[in-house]
């Protein structure tokens, strides 16, 4: 058998315009009798129609005027844009997922999964160069070659794909082989795009079946018009720019992978504003285009390159503005292969980025000769493949040689092809084998002084010459020391054995280092909780960041009693503006996109000091109320800071400061010094993101009373924890004198009636009053708290098939395996405010003394010496007042509710004269539950009465929280 040529495979035995073009698909609808099943007529149809858009739109040797359309409006072009996305989106998954499903050979589903993307990205990237001609003047060079090669005996992967991409777009011309040739005119495209990658050369004999590239052609890259930009006059339906292909490439993380790695598509326009905030914020010079020839630009968790595809373009075009020669597609060029640098984890995100990054130079090539377009650069040592958290910082000592020598060979690397950029390749694998080993040594000399330094200290005497022997901290630190000599000794010696090298900032970027470090770093790092990150990881970025260390604000943890654990609920996220303060150099700005969380809860403490201590902030914006989000339930902020200088400056800057209003979705903006956001002059305090006047009622309602954790109402108490709802949160079903039959979930059964309680949960909590569904707690604990001796028959026999999970439960601590926890707030004593923890407003009730309710931990709870007290405490909390204070600190979720946490509660003040405001408001709270409910002017006229505070010195505080209800 004869195999058939390269040629008749890939294309017809001539090029085509896109004109000609149709007679290629004519060919191939010819052949319909002969095409595969899986290449549906709708699919062809979506083909010739593709087609035809081509001749229209590309205007390459077309005897035809094209007809102008009326251009759509703008919302109309954003919404049309958004539906294109989710309907690309939604078919290139299912490609991928179909690629997985019918790879052969031995793989697993991570594997399998990233092998796919590659090959379907790659093809994408090919159509990108086949609408402008750049194929053999081939508009259907890629179908073409696919019915060709069906029509001969098919395997497709292995007869055109591999030759193509392997033997020719990463080819030299000159060093093409005959076969390579037989494919016409294709430019070579170096930059690592078309080599195998690391995964692709372990599983050569992994092959996707026909079936499956017929199903990418039909359902995506024949049934989309690739383009290089979108002129509204243009827009079609079908058309897939790099913005768009861009937003897929971010969405198509796995869920899991998503989850953990706290990746999230980020909308353009907070990537546009990111990166507009974060070139104003550089130092002006006189010669501007000096200093955007020199920037350096860094994304510590690039993704696939949002971020750093718009600085490109941002600085390319504004370099051109400035008078820079060349064309735009060649300043991007200088500009990527000089300022943009980027790490992230995930191998895959890091090709997409590169990907991107190349397709943004190549849309703007405007050669029509293919066989004239530049090679791609080499951008494997620009944007790096691992984790910024675990790559140190930079070391000031000891590398400007070997950043000098970097700088150099990189430079020349990025243009390099064939023999000459193996060799560059190795010369840069030593030189920064060098660097790491350089940084290590510097690092253990360092350590080893620290340690030197501590034992002399150690084993100085007192006045009195004693010696003391040394204390539970100092032997942890020491040990601490001792491990990391012994780690770094091991490392050096596995380096210089030739073992891998790891990421290293100071290794893989000593020029930088050598330069002080980065310009700018902008991205939007991942958000991820404390229990989603390993606990293997845990103790070395506890000992690597400070703001880990030190993550609680101190004075809110103890005025709350919040533990530990609780107030150092950590977000990666805050890790990643301490590794960029490290990574900046002096003057350096970045703009990061974070949690709004980290400005107001405890855990942010330690971000906050650092903020303030060594960095200038110049803007922060407030998003959480914004409808334009993420495509996640995310609460996100913009962070814009410049690194403070060397020179200290006798005269701070201001910030500007902006918010969106949740209902009118407009926004405010304002001035102040930094340490006007501060709730108050204790390290790590929140901050407050109001404007002036707000701030000023704010501390006027501050001063007219006593934290409510020093009034006698002592600290709200969080409400009793099961760890295990399941077992122990029941229905009724019905009473049969002392016995009950209950049920949760799919089980039913009897129990005995004194062991259960009334359940309050935060989410049934109304003012003035308990609502929702009638749920009740097996109350396994006496009318003190303690747990039980034994449980009663009935109540074992139920908690029972629960024993292993109760057992297992955290907060055991040796306690019996039926207890829960928390149990001060059941204590029925004496009357009780239950208030909920999450909402738009503070919602409060009272229970009286003797009443059974139990609150979830999702209330907080106030015993209270009287009736009286907790009515007018509960009349206090529902007020407008309340609401706009305890917005203004509390932690903000989305759709402007807000988290009223026990340190939140804590820090509200409760009027001075608690007597006379007792009178006043345990009134009106008598009459709510009455139902004779007074207005929101009565309960605030009588709260600003007990304040002893008129309307006008609290109305710019109402403003935003009167209409909450």
């Amino acid at each position: 058998m004869v195999t058939p040529s390269l040629a008749r495979l890939s294309r017809p035995s001539q090029a085509h315009s896109p004109e000609t073009a149709h007679s290629c698909y004519g060919l191939w609808f010819r052949e319909e009798l002969r095409r595969p099943r899986w290449l549906s007529s709708a699919g062809l149809r979506r083909t010739h129609a593709r087609a035809s858009s081509l001749s229209c739109t590309t205007g390459i040797g077309s005897p035809r005027a094209t007809q102008k359309r009326s251009a759509p409006s703008q919302p109309a072009l954003l919404l049309g844009r958004e539906a294109i996305t989710r309907r690309f989106f939604t078919a290139l998954q299912e490609v991928i997922d179909e690629m997985t499903e019918s790879l052969s050979g031995r793989a697993s589903e991570v594997e399998r999964n990233e092998l796919a993307l590659l090959y379907v990205s790659r093809l994408i990237f090919l159509s990108f160069l086949e609408s402008r001609g750049w194929l053999d003047a081939d508009f259907g060079f890629l179908i073409n070659g696919y019915s060709h090669c069906i029509a001969d005996g098919g395997r497709y992967q292995r007869r055109v794909l591999e030759p193509l991409f392997f033997g020719t777009l990463n080819t030299p011309v000159r060093c093409r082989s005959a076969r390579a040739r037989e494919f016409g005119r294709i430019p070579f495209l170096n930059g690592g795009l078309f080599a195998r990658s690391h995964l692709e050369k372990q599983r050569r004999n992994c092959v996707f079946t026909d079936e499956a590239f017929g199903k990418a052609y039909g359902s995506v890259l024949s049934h989309y018009r690739f383009s290089g930009r979108e002129d509204a006059a243009d827009w079609s339906e079908a058309s897939i720019d790099p913005e768009i292909l861009g937003k897929t490439f971010e969405t198509l993380m796995a869920p899991p992978e998503r989850k953990s790695a706290g990746a999230f598509y980020t909308p353009q326009h907070l990537v546009e504003n990111v990166t507009r905030h974060a070139l104003a914020c550089l130092p002006d010079t006189e010669n501007e285009i000096d200093r955007l020839r020199q920037i350096r630009v860094l994304d510590p968790a690039c993704g696939s390159g949002a971020f750093l595809v718009h600085m490109l373009e941002r600085i390319a075009a504004l370099r051109k503005k400035l008078g820079e020669s060349g064309s735009i597609a060649d300043i991007r060029r200088r500009v990527l292969t000089s300022s943009i640098f980027g790490v992230d984890l995930n191998p895959i995100a890091v090709w997409l980025c590169e990907l991107r990054l190349w397709l943004s130079i190549v849309i703007e090539t405007g050669d029509p000769d293919p066989m004239r377009i530049a090679p791609l650069p080499n951008l494997d040592r620009h944007i790096r493949v691992g984790d910024s958290l675990a790559g140190g910082a930079f070391d000031d000592r000891g590398v400007a040689t070997s950043g000098k020598k970097i700088v150099g060979v990189r430079s020349r690397y990025t243009r390099a092809v064939g023999p000459r950029k193996r060799t560059l390749a190795r010369a840069l694998d030593c030189l920064e084998r060098s660097a790491a080993i350089d940084s290590l040594v510097r690092n253990h000399t360092r350590l080893a002084a620290d340690r030197k330094e501590i034992l002399i200290a150690l084993r100085a005497r007192d006045l009195f010459g004693d010696r003391h022997p040394p204390g539970a901290e100092a032997r942890m630190q020491l040990a601490g020391i001792r491990s990391r000599l012994r780690e770094i000794t091991r490392q050096v010696k596995a380096l210089k054995a030739g073992a891998a090298l790891p990421f290293s900032f100071a290794a893989h970027f000593s020029d930088v280092a050598a330069a002080g470090g980065f310009d700018v770093i902008i991205g939007n790092p991942p958000w991820v909780r404390l229990h989603n990150i390993p606990e293997s990881s845990r103790e070395r970025l506890r000992r690597d960041f400070a703001v880990y260390r030190n993550a609680a604000w101190e004075s809110g943890a103890t005025i709350a009693g919040a533990g530990r654990g609780f107030a150092a609920q950590i977000d990666l996220a805050a890790l990643f503006v301490e590794r960029s303060c490290e990574l900046l150099r002096p003057a350096g700005a970045m703009a990061l996109l974070l949690p709004a969380k980290l400005w107001r809860s405890l855990a942010g403490g330690g971000v906050r000091r650092l903020l303030l201590d060594r960095t200038e902030v110049v803007a922060l914006e407030d998003l959480t109320e914004s409808r334009t989000q993420f495509d996640a339930a995310v609460y996100p902020s913009l962070l814009v800071a410049r690194r403070r200088s060397d020179r200290a400056d006798s005269n701070p800057s201001v910030s500007t400061i902006t918010t969106v209003d949740a209902a009118e979705q407009g926004t405010l903006r304002w001035t102040c010094l930094p340490d006007a956001f501060a709730f108050d002059r204790t390290p790590g305090s929140p901050w407050l993101l109001v404007p002036p006047k707000a701030r000023a009622a704010f501390d006027r309602v501050k001063r007219a009373g006593v934290p409510f954790f020093q009034s006698t109402f002592g600290r709200p108490l969080l409400g009793v924890k099961t760890g295990c709802n399941r077992a122990f949160i029941v229905g009724i079903d019905s009473i049969d004198c002392d016995v009950v039959r209950i049920s949760a979930g799919n089980r039913t059964a009897l129990i005995e009636r004194h062991i259960l309680r009334p359940l309050a949960r935060g989410e049934s909590l109304e003012k003035w009053t308990l609502t929702g569904s009638r749920e009740y707690i097996v109350w396994t604990h006496d009318e003190n708290g303690r747990p039980l001796r034994s449980l009663p028959p009935l109540a074992r026999r139920w908690l029972l098939p629960f024993h292993d999970a109760l057992s297992a439960r955290s907060d055991l601590h040796g306690l019996p395996w039926w207890s829960v926890f928390r149990t001060e707030s059941a204590n029925t004593s004496r009357p009780r405010l239950i208030s909920a923890d999450f909402g738009l407003t503070p919602r409060a009730t009272v229970v009286e003394a003797g009443d059974p309710h139990v609150a979830l931990n999702s209330c907080y709870v106030v015993s209270c010496p009287t009736s009286r007290d907790a009515h007018a405490l509960a009349t206090l909390l529902n007020s407008s007042l309340a609401a706009a204070w305890l917005n203004s600190l509390a932690e903000p979720a989305r759709g402007g509710y807000r988290r009223y946490l026990g340190w939140t509660l804590s820090l509200f003040p409760i009027p001075r004269n608690w007597n006379r405001a007792r009178v006043l408001l345990a009134a009106l709270y008598e009459r709510a539950i009455r139902d004779d409910l007074p207005s929101d002017a009565e309960i605030l006229s009588a709260v600003l009465d007990g304040y002893e505070l008129d309307l006008v010195d609290v109305q710019a505080l109402l403003s935003g929280a009167v209409d909450c209800d």
